[in-house]
């Protein structure tokens, strides 16, 4: 649904970067099967970011014809769309080579967020950025009209953005969650639920031992 923005969270290796991949259909899932909407608009905003060619101006980087880009069905000047992002008028002559990392993962944020979709799926899209593209980041978020996928470690922007986790526990096991404090208690328990199965075959041996020493 519009608006909803699901974080995705999970141990290293639980299959968060594959489930993203299964939305998209880059994957098919071994079991069961995905239903999508006709012609639904899916966007995917990888953790190896697409490459701009670094000899293009900023200005055509954003705007490749004419002097607008179209944002949510409205023209908005490339003028305009650059200050969003933090860029200076001047920068719009430079070469895109001419960015530094932060200015060009905005680049980068820039011309995803004018790509037409119905769902947004992001990929550890905090790596390597500063402090004020963090704040772009979440501001273009929370605007984005449709439907998001989040996959970060970046605490803070997942409670700052999301409201609703996918949880994976790495063994696979999975659940829906309101936030992530909810997700945490929940991997505790089974933590402890697993040492305490652990535990119980050798408490199980240790009497055994004990008993055949009486007798």
């Amino acid at each position: 649904p519009k608006g909803k923005i699901i974080g995705v969270l999970g141990p290293n290796g639980s299959g968060k970067t594959s489930f993203l991949r299964l939305l998209l259909g880059e994957l098919e899932p071994s079991q069961g099967g995905i239903r999508r909407a006709e012609g639904l608009r899916i966007v995917y905003f990888e953790q190896h970011r697409r490459q701009v060619d670094p000899a293009l101006p900023l200005r055509r980087a954003l705007a490749p014809e004419g002097d607008t880009v179209l944002y949510l069905g409205r023209p908005v000047h490339v003028n305009g769309w650059a200050r969003r992002f933090l860029f200076r008028e001047e920068q719009l002559v430079q070469p895109v080579s001419s960015l530094s990392g932060g200015e060009r993962a905005r680049l980068h944020l820039a011309r995803l967020m004018l790509e037409p979709a119905d769902v947004l799926l992001l990929d550890e899209p905090t790596n390597d950025l500063d402090i004020p593209t963090l704040e772009v980041l979440e501001e273009s978020l929370l605007e984005f009209p449709g439907a998001i996928v989040l996959v970060t470690h970046d605490r803070y922007l997942m409670d700052r953005v999301a409201n609703g986790v996918l949880g994976l526990d790495g063994e696979g096991g999975n659940g829906l969650f309101a936030d992530l404090s909810q997700w945490e208690e929940w991997m505790e328990e089974r933590q402890r639920a697993r040492k305490a199965k652990s535990a119980a075959p050798q408490r199980g041996a240790r009497y055994a031992e004990e008993t055949s020493f009486v007798y």
